[in-house]
């Protein structure tokens, strides 16, 4: 009898071994695959704010009209402006400074200094030029005109009346308080011609060299 009742007990141990072994077995299968499935979910979580980031990132800059301030501009300046000019972009504003398609004196508006704000943007694929004094008035604007053929027919007909046979090489239009003008550079045989002319048709100015002869007028 004693022989027979030590062995269930070693059988039973052998069992409880076993069974302990299994146990912590599937724990630590339970615990590697938790560990993978939260690395999984957490670069997963990482890629999609990323994404998200990006995305609002890229319809803010698509919403946003560049405007460039060199200066500290004036409200009442801007607020004339953006009024008169509600609808351009790539805005830059700047102090005065002369460009060199244009010629001041020759416009007669009134003289500027850095104390003045020239502001350029763009309109309808087209650059344009305006300045403002330091009392944020509106001194003029200037842009720059390509279709020669479609500027007004009274300037064109007073091109071709006062200047038979000259080339046009360039134009610009001038608008100001006062009126709208259209300084217009011509050449011919190596003769050149420097007009401004207002949108009836009359010559303000000329200079230049017609028939090898050298004129100035103003009208």
């Amino acid at each position: 009898m004693g022989k027979h009742a030590g062995k269930p007990v070693i059988l039973n141990t052998n069992n409880y071994v076993m069974r302990s072994s299994q146990i912590l077995l599937i724990g630590i299968i339970i615990a590697l695959a938790t560990s993978c499935g939260e690395s999984s979910t957490k670069d997963a979580g990482t890629k999609d704010s990323v994404s998200t980031t990006t995305t609002t990132m890229d319809n803010r800059m698509q919403e946003t009209v560049p405007v460039t301030t060199t200066v500290v501009v004036p409200e009442p300046a801007k607020m004339s402006f953006e009024k008169k000019y509600p609808n351009v972009s790539n805005v830059t504003w700047t102090r005065y400074e002369p460009i060199s398609t244009f010629d001041w004196e020759w416009s007669g508006w009134p003289s500027m200094d850095t104390a003045d704000y020239m502001v350029k943007y763009n309109l309808d694929n087209t650059d344009y030029w305006s300045w403002y004094d330091n009392d944020n008035n509106w001194v003029g604007t200037v842009s720059p005109v390509t279709d020669f053929a479609g500027l007004p027919a009274k300037v064109n007909s007073s091109i071709q009346s006062n200047f038979p046979g000259f080339t046009i090489v360039s134009v610009d239009k001038e608008n100001d308080k006062n009126r709208t003008a259209y300084e217009v550079e011509l050449t011919k045989d190596g003769d050149k011609m420097k007009a401004l002319i207002a949108e009836n048709g009359a010559i303000l100015k000329k200079k230049g060299m017609m028939d090898g002869e050298k004129i100035k007028e103003k009208m």
